[in-house]
């Protein structure tokens, strides 16, 4: 029998089973409902934060008195509990069916697929077509599901906001967040608690200074009792602080309390110098009136050290180079000198005179002639020891070395040599010494018949045998030093001491900043010196030629001197102390000192070809054309300047112009007769110089029309042009000269050096006498004029007793660097 069918029965279709996909996207939905719901309702309480964040950050609020800050602060704490409790009482939890409304409405799909899913279909059991019916509905709601897509969240913020004030909030606090994010906790700190004892107890007007130590160089600090910004002060700065108030106030360091000192019937001050503690603390009747936190740094020893091994120079100096650092500055360096076959000896301290305006980070050399010395020839060790401002040593490790001894070929000199050391190494054996003395007094032949060493020979032998005191071998040791001198150089060997005592007298002076009269003084000195020396020199060389005496030649690479050189550096030096740039003399003085010291005295200066001597002579003709259109260039600036100056009410001066006009065509005909000599001796001409030319026309051009100021351009390129060109024939002449010719044609000397190197100034061969020299920055005639009118400002200014003690104090620390 067939099986009887079923009857229809009544079926409810439930809730679908979503998929996870589907799941994240509703309850994205329901979260983008939560936002655009709550924000709205949260605006005006974060408003009111924003406009709390904005005053904290820009450090409002403490500026106001306490009661007004304290209003304030209860205002803003009373709207934003309000605004927060009105949103969030009007603020509802979204139902699920809004959710999947909001993602059936984003996704614009029909008949609504999420909640058709969800609804239920009641079927008599059987009906085959009414229930195909609903499911192929259900297939087709659920095919629908994939559509489904969800937007940004909307704002409503418009509508709850119609004023924008939202815009104007964040706009104040994006500058507030600027302005004091680097520090922002404290101010937020300050912001939330109101200083009633400040309020209390502010003073009529309180001033607080922190002035460091002199030796510092630091700038006085003015501290603001409405910002008590942490402190960072040297140890023993001094405390300045003046209030105006109706009681006496207390400074308050660490444990350390001091009174103020009365000035007047409510005028009060106090002076005091910081060695420890953490806060800095004005008080009055215990209440605080304004608080600094401080760090006192120390003050840190110096660190020395050799900047290469002790070595000896040309001229047997002791050539000691050195390096140090210091925090504040070095203010002295010394060497220490010890015998190592007798350490218990005295040692020798040479003192290192000092160079350069930063005494922060020192590098030099020092030169010291310790040939005259008793301990010359002898193996030493040499100690460098660093002091700064306060006293604190530092001291460097320690070279061992054999000081420079004179080397002299006279027999009887190097006899008196050595019987000097015999008395340093074994002062008590006298005997071989005296009779050495009585030997060489019975041979007057042997030292010329000078009668002067003949009685210095004698006053030695008598004074070793009839005075055994340990001073009589000091003199004697000295008496003989004199005495070989005199036998080996004659006045060479005196003139020489004499330069060296003049350079150290002016570098100590200078490191001293020392009168202008005196620096003055000793720069005359200097000039006589080095004027004798040089003269001394060459008379030594003519003897030794006129005695037949042969001459070593120079080194291949030697750097060629003049006399002329020498007079250049000095009379830049003398420019510079005058101008107040004591340390840029200084650097000059001691580039000078070394080119002294490595000279090496040279007679090849008459073995010049014609063609050297040509080149010579136009090397020389370049330099003194650049120096006349350095000249020009400067009366050209100064005219324009006053032109500027007086626009309107003065005429052009044409004379002067004219006259200048004619200079520079007089010396561009030169250049162009120079040029046709380089094109004679080398081929051709070197491309800088006929740019030099044509630049000389245009300026002549512009001084022709009464422009000086047009003038300027063109000849500071031809000065520019007319330098590359000097290079330029500094480099052929090197090469045409370079196959084994001697050189030097008005040469006093050569010192070591690149034969591509600088020259003994320190140029590079065809720069102008402007440039750095050796590391040393030499300031242009503007710039000199520039400072020589800051030094008599700052001289003016200190001269008016109505400025500020803390400014005149500030001007004199200026000064003193000058």
């Amino acid at each position: 029998m067939p099986k009887p069918q079923q009857e229809p029965r009544l079926r409810a279709v439930g809730q679908t089973r979503l998929s996870p996909p589907l799941k994240i996207r509703l309850g994205f939905a329901w979260f983008f409902l939560v936002l655009e719901k709550l924000a709205p309702a949260l605006l005006p309480f974060l408003c009111v934060l924003g406009v709390f964040a904005a005053l904290a950050l820009l450090d409002i609020l403490p500026r106001l008195p306490a009661w007004l800050h304290l209003f304030v602060l209860c205002l803003l704490l009373v709207g934003a509990a309000t605004a927060l409790w009105r949103g969030l009482w009007r603020f509802r939890f979204p139902s699920l069916e809004a959710a999947k409304r909001r993602l059936e409405t984003d996704s614009d799909v029909r008949h609504r697929p999420l909640t058709g899913l969800d609804d239920q279909a009641a079927t008599v059991a059987g009906d085959r077509a009414s229930a195909e019916l609903w499911h192929k509905h259900r297939q087709k709601m659920k095919a629908q599901l994939a559509k489904l897509r969800l937007k940004a969240p909307k704002s409503h913020l418009a509508a709850a906001d119609p004023f924008a004030v939202r815009a104007a909030v964040a706009l104040i606090v994006f500058i507030a967040v600027a302005v004091g994010y680097q520090d922002w906790q404290p101010r937020l700190g300050k912001a939330l608690a109101p200083n009633f004892a400040f309020a209390q107890e502010r003073p009529e007007r309180m001033d607080v200074w922190i002035n460091p130590p002199a030796y510092t160089a630091l700038p006085p600090r003015f501290l603001d009792p409405l910002k008590p910004e942490p402190l960072k002060v040297p140890a023993g700065s001094e405390v300045l602080a003046q209030v105006q108030s109706n009681s006496q106030p207390t400074l308050r360091l660490g444990e350390t309390e001091v009174p103020f000192e009365a000035l007047s019937d409510r005028a009060y001050q106090v002076r005091h110098t910081v060695t420890d503690g953490s806060q800095l603390t004005i008080e009055q009747n215990g209440s605080a009136m304004a608080t600094w936190p401080l760090e006192i740094i120390a003050d840190t020893p110096p660190v020395i050290d050799f900047g290469g091994k002790p070595q000896a120079t040309e001229r047997q100096s002791l050539r000691i180079d050195y390096e140090a650092v210091d925090d504040y500055g070095v203010s002295e360096v010394r060497a220490v000198i010890r015998r190592l076959d007798d350490p218990e000896a005295e040692p020798i301290e040479l003192e290192i005179i000092l160079s350069g305006a930063d005494r922060a980070e020192l590098t030099g050399s020092s030169y010291h002639d310790l040939t005259p010395h008793p301990w010359a020839g002898l193996a030493v060790d040499i100690q460098l020891v660093a002091t700064d401002a306060i006293g604190q040593e530092g001291e460097s490790q320690r070279e061992r070395t054999v000081l420079p001894e004179r080397e002299f070929r006279h027999p009887v000199a190097r006899a008196l040599v050595e019987l000097r050391k015999q008395l340093t190494t074994d002062p008590k054996n006298r005997l071989p010494v005296v009779q050495e003395l009585g030997a060489l007094v019975q041979r007057p032949e042997t030292f010329f018949h000078d009668t002067t060493v003949a009685l210095a020979l004698y006053v030695m032998n008598r004074r070793l045998v009839h005075d055994g005191s340990a001073g009589a071998i000091d003199q004697v040791q000295d008496l003989m030093w004199e005495t070989a001198l005199r036998i080996e150089e004659g006045e060479l060997s005196l003139a020489e001491r004499d330069l060296r005592e003049a350079q150290e007298a002016l570098m100590e002076a200078l490191a001293r900043n020392a009168e202008q009269a005196e620096i003055e003084r000793l720069m005359d000195q200097l000039q006589t010196a080095m004027d004798n020396f040089l003269e001394a020199l060459t008379e030594q060389l003519r003897e030794q030629m006129e005695a037949g005496q042969s001459q070593d030649q120079p080194p291949p690479n030697a750097q060629q001197l003049r006399a002329q050189d020498l007079q250049d550096l000095l009379d830049r030096a003398r420019e510079l102390a005058k101008s107040g740039a004591m340390d840029a003399a200084r650097e000059l003085l001691s580039q000078l000192q070394n080119i002294l010291e490595n000279l090496q005295v040279q007679p090849y200066g008459e073995a010049m070809s014609g063609e050297m001597q040509d080149a010579s002579r136009m090397m020389r003709t370049l330099e003194r054309m650049l120096q006349d259109q350095e000249e020009l260039l400067d009366r050209s600036y100064q005219r324009s300047q006053e032109a500027k100056k007086n626009q309107g009410e003065a005429t052009p001066d044409e004379q002067g112009n004219q006259s200048d006009s004619q200079s520079q065509e007089k010396l561009r005909q030169e250049l162009g007769d120079l040029m046709r000599e380089l094109g004679e001796m080398l081929g051709d001409i070197p491309g800088p110089l006929g740019r030099a030319e044509g630049e000389m026309r245009d300026a002549r051009n512009a001084l022709e029309r009464n422009k000086p100021g047009q003038a300027v351009r063109p000849q500071t390129r031809s000065l520019d042009h007319m330098q590359q060109g000097l290079q330029s024939m500094a480099d052929r002449f090197m090469q045409m000269f370079s196959e084994g010719q001697d050189q030097g044609s008005g040469n006093v000397g050569a010192r070591p050096g690149q034969g591509q190197g600088p020259d003994p100034l320190g140029r590079q061969l065809g720069q102008g006498s402007r440039e750095a020299i050796e590391g040393v920055q030499i300031p242009e005639e503007m710039e000199l004029q520039r400072a020589r009118e800051i030094l008599e400002e700052l001289r003016r200014r200190r001269n008016e007793p109505q400025r500020p003690p803390v400014e005149l104090d500030y001007i004199d620390r200026l000064l003193r660097q000058f």
